[in-house]
């Protein structure tokens, strides 16, 4: 009898560890085909009909393999970048450089980075400027550019230097951000160049011309009165030659340094447009042409007052060749809605906006002009000139083919926008404004 209970006990024993033991397999089984699902590539199955164990072998094998291949590719392309003729930097979520080339650590002064060593990029270049541009792309996930002043050897203030450089930022997976940097101190340099062979040039042929202008002047007092007319062109042709010189000069000063040229004051726009409009009303009048403004009698912006008299100069007189007679100019002046501007913070400010439609029933424009009304010397389709008539003064501000191009240049000084159109209502030459009002 005890010896039943005994085989029985021992019977019971062995079902239940049998039991555990396959109970451990088939979980054991489940778990090792899960990491093989995870492991297997779709488009390369393993043969299903090995062990599951040589089948976990065989896809460690092939996943060593791919990994060394990867790294191979990543030795490979960091070795291209290395040597790459441009700068580049790659951060991680918190801002920490994971890599970059030499050309970075050159252009940027990194002097205490090393490979496999993350270190913060505040702590290995001192700018605001490119921290806020990478703070901006974080934020937006929108690949942003910059061209900024980054000044180097600030421990020393007698020692400090400096260098133009351009950042292409792009966001990465994981948070990660790629920079590109590249010098951009050719350009600055050619464009300052340019600008004093162009202000040396200007010298040299202004003293030329102040002679000939001279000499027409007095000509034209001891000729006998059948020949006045050619002392005359030749000072209205010296005169037209000045001032190309003059606006070749400002367009590129505005193009070069437009915001240190600005001479940014608390003025009223409208006013701005009555003046230069009441200068040119006996012009407009001659011809019965209108005036036709609309919106707030006074509206104060932070501007130059007298780069934006040039403005209204330029569009007015665009408006005044092209309009028929008995025409109209319209100027619409409206405040916008406040729109959203990243700052580099997660909380987008709001920004004040006016905007400043002038157009006219005039000819308008054609459509292979639209993309260079802005153009210096452009003057597009011959069908929409007009010949200046009388002595306006219009002919003493336009006629050189640079006045819509320094009209662009001022407004982009203010941080603002121009686009040119045809008016869906008049067809006139329709320009649109778009300014910040802070």
């Amino acid at each position: 009898m005890f010896l039943a209970i005994l085989i029985s006990a021992i019977s019971g024993l062995l079902v239940g560890a049998l039991g555990g033991y396959l109970w451990r397999e088939s979980t054991t089984r489940k778990q090792l085909q899960q990491v093989l699902a995870v492991m297997e590539n779709t488009t390369d199955r393993e043969d299903i009909s090995l062990p599951i164990v040589s089948q976990l072998r065989r896809r460690a094998i092939v996943n060593q393999y791919q990994q060394q291949q990867l790294q191979q590719q990543l030795f490979s392309w960091q070795s291209v970048l290395q040597d790459a003729p441009i700068g580049y930097l790659q951060l991680d979520a918190d801002n920490q450089v994971l890599w970059c080339n030499q050309t970075a650590q050159s252009l940027l002064q990194i002097h205490k980075w090393h490979s496999g060593k993350a270190r913060l990029l505040l702590e290995l270049v001192r700018s605001y400027e490119l921290d806020l541009l990478i703070s901006k792309v974080r934020s937006t996930l929108v690949s942003q550019d910059l061209v900024w002043q980054f000044h180097f050897g600030y421990q020393e203030a007698a020692n400090s230097q400096s260098i133009w450089l351009k950042a292409s930022c792009i966001p990465l997976a994981n948070g990660e951000i790629g920079v590109f940097v590249e010098s951009q101190q050719y350009q600055v340099d050619a464009a300052t160049a340019r600008e004093r062979w162009l202000g040396d040039l200007a010298h040299e042929i202004r003293t030329p011309l102040t002679a000939i202008h001279l000499l027409a002047e007095t000509l034209q007092a001891k000729v006998s009165p059948e020949l006045t007319r050619w002392p005359t062109r030749i000072l209205t042709e010296t005169n037209r030659l000045i001032d190309l010189i003059r606006h070749f000069v400002e367009l590129s000063q505005l193009e070069s340094t437009a915001s240190q040229s600005l001479r940014l004051l608390e003025a009223d726009v409208v006013k701005t447009i009555e003046d230069v409009w009441h200068t040119l009303e006996p012009i407009a009048t001659q011809r019965q042409i209108k005036f036709i403004y609309t919106g707030p009698t006074q509206l104060m912006l932070e501007i130059d007052a007298a780069r934006f008299t040039q403005v209204w100069i330029n569009l007015f007189d665009n408006s005044l060749k092209y309009c028929p007679d008995h025409g109209h100019i319209w100027i619409d002046l409206q405040l916008l809605a406040p729109a959203p501007i990243v700052d580099g913070t997660t909380t987008a400010r709001l920004q004040s906006r006016v905007a400043i439609d002038v157009y006219d029933d005039g000819t308008g424009f054609t459509t292979s002009d639209l993309p260079y009304v802005f153009d210096r010397l452009y003057r597009g389709d011959v069908s929409r000139h007009r010949p200046a008539t009388g002595n306006s003064a219009l002919a003493q501000t336009t006629g050189s083919g640079l006045g819509l191009a320094i009209v662009r240049q001022i407004i982009l000084a203010h941080q603002g926008t121009i686009v040119a159109n045809n008016h869906p209502t008049t067809h006139g030459a329709w320009f649109q404004i778009i300014l910040p009002n802070n």
